[in-house]
């Protein structure tokens, strides 16, 4: 199964601007974030210590934002899109 990775700002810097994951139909945003994180040397990045989501972190799927259950329970189809945004501030 395939899923497109689309990352920006400094997530950009640790995964790339886009990629293309082959994963196991199995596999949740939580599962394929973890994979690439231990990759990347970046688990802290998205993850806190006990292994739940950072819940400031943006995930989206097909569109639509996911909740930090959503992130870990929902599972991926072939073709879907995820995208992860850091925290937004400013004014």
């Amino acid at each position: 199964m395939r899923i497109t990775l689309r990352s920006f700002a400094r997530f950009r810097e640790i995964f790339g601007e886009e990629q293309t994951i082959e994963t196991t139909s199995a596999a949740t945003p939580k599962t394929v974030l973890s994979a690439l994180c231990e990759e990347k040397g970046c688990k802290d990045t998205l993850f806190a210590a006990d292994g739940t989501f950072h819940p400031h972190i943006t995930v989206i799927l097909n569109g639509r934002r996911l909740s930090a259950e959503e992130i870990e329970e929902t599972s991926l189809a072939d073709n879907d899109a995820l995208v992860v945004y850091p925290p937004v501030s400013g004014g």
